[in-house]
């Protein structure tokens, strides 16, 4: 077991978690948005982070037409050169197949990216102004969270509202969100309550998971030891199983002001630290890498929000002002932890 493990209380000190078995996480979403040819470099001597691309803006288009997930041609006025938009800030990120979502609260909106046009367009109507998280169905359908609403929104790929998650009583401040494909099930990480709450398919809470460490969320993650929780305030990492118990922690004495995190299918957890605006990777509970103010050709300012697809990292950059992708190299020789 990587990191620090952490003591369990009995069931007595504990508060109600929901008895749900969760058979799967949406982690690693299918196909990479961007594509380059392969390295003939061998894995052990490529740089774990490789810049890929960087996204400041694109062409607008229409909304997606009547071909599912496509998007329309740009329909500008007359002679007219098409619409060019940047992004402003960018406040959470999130992709699958050759889509990436961004919530810019700046434009205070959320944008579709696409890959194979090069081209964005605007989601919804829904006014983007406290996202915190995205995520993105099987269905190409996109949950948002909004912090200072308290709600959860769900919409169709096309940008139409669907359903609302809420709870006057268990969520106040969602900071994460991850989907159980399989069972509809979404989890939200919620910081003014400082735990996981769990909504069924319909939309209703059934249950809640609560660290006995964590005592400020700000972030969460899922990957294959069950779901990693930034605890700002602790300045640490908090691995909790999908049972809800406490098993290691990481970062501590390393993380000075952890903010966003992703972990990818070996199990190496990339934390944003604000402090000193880098990008920290535990690997065993270690840092193996550190990159930003230069190291490894990366630079932020405020990253706002990670995620990963594949091989492929994702970065809102707010005070840049862009996207920037990174091509993660795989272990020379491990095979994925959740094999």
């Amino acid at each position: 077991m990587s990191g620090k493990t952490v003591s369990k209380g009995s069931g007595a000190e504990r508060r109600f978690r929901a008895g749900v078995v969760l058979t799967s996480l949406c982690l690693c979403l299918s196909a990479c948005a961007v594509s380059e040819p392969v390295s003939d470099v061998p894995a052990a001597n490529r740089p774990l982070l490789a810049p890929s691309s960087t996204i400041t803006g694109a062409r607008l288009y229409a909304p997606p037409g009547p071909v599912f997930g496509a998007l329309a041609r740009p329909v500008p006025p007359a002679a007219a050169a098409p619409t060019y938009l940047n992004f402003l800030a960018p406040s959470a990120v999130a992709a699958r197949n050759n889509a990436m979502y961004v919530a810019d609260i700046g434009h205070r909106q959320l944008l579709r990216y696409d890959a194979a046009y090069m081209a964005l367009s605007r989601f919804s109507d829904y006014p983007a102004a406290s996202v915190s998280a995205l995520a993105v169905g099987p269905d190409m359908s996109l949950y948002v969270a909004d912090a200072d609403a308290g709600r959860v929104m769900h919409f169709s790929w096309d940008g139409r509202l669907l359903q609302g998650f809420s709870s006057d009583t268990a969520m106040g401040r969602p900071v994460g969100i991850l989907l159980n494909d399989a069972s509809g099930q979404v989890l939200v990480a919620d910081n003014l309550y400082n735990h996981v709450v769990i909504f069924n398919s319909l939309g209703r809470p059934s249950g809640t998971l609560k660290s006995l460490r964590t005592r400020s969320l700000a972030a969460m993650a899922g990957g294959p030891d069950g779901l990693y929780l930034v605890d700002r305030l602790g300045r640490e990492v908090v691995v909790m199983g999908l049972d809800g118990e406490d098993r290691y922690v990481l970062g501590g004495g390393v993380l000075k002001d952890p903010a966003a995190i992703a972990v990818d299918g070996f199990n190496r957890v990339f934390v944003a630290d604000a402090f000193d605006d880098s990008i920290k990777v535990f690997v065993d509970g270690e840092v193996a890498a550190s990159f930003g103010a230069g190291q490894g050709g990366a630079s932020f300012n405020r990253i706002a929000s990670l995620f990963i697809e594949r091989d492929i990292l994702y970065v809102a950059d707010s005070m840049n002002r862009r996207i920037q992708t990174f091509r993660i190299a795989p272990p020379a020789t491990a095979r994925p932890a959740n094999e």
